[in-house]
């Protein structure tokens, strides 16, 4: 049987798997302004920005899926953040080995 985690707990789950999401969607935007810049010096055609434009939607669609199909609550999201986060603990580490072998 689960243990339903307390409100604390919950709300510390909630910012970590939000930091996440911002990680995610702030790494892309980052690389969509480098374009942007780019293309304001004349160093990128206009064509290919909007390229960049239609890539970094579909980036953020794929984004937006995982954060709203998966569920804010789900273990596995709230697991994958604090891997990419580089927050898991050692025993965390060890628990979910096998769920985020490469």
């Amino acid at each position: 049987m689960k243990r339903k985690k307390s409100k604390e707990a919950r709300k510390r789950d909630r910012e970590i798997i939000d930091l996440y999401h911002k990680k995610l969607t702030e790494d892309e935007l980052k690389l969509l302004f480098e374009k942007f810049m780019e293309w304001q010096s004349g160093g990128l055609p206009y064509f290919d920005l909007t390229e960049h434009i239609h890539e970094f939607h579909k980036k953020n669609q794929e984004i937006w899926k995982l954060f709203n199909y998966s569920g804010r609550d789900s273990d596995f999201l709230l697991h994958l953040a604090k891997k990419k986060l580089d927050m898991l603990t050692e025993e965390e580490k060890e628990k979910y080995k096998s769920l985020f072998e490469e």
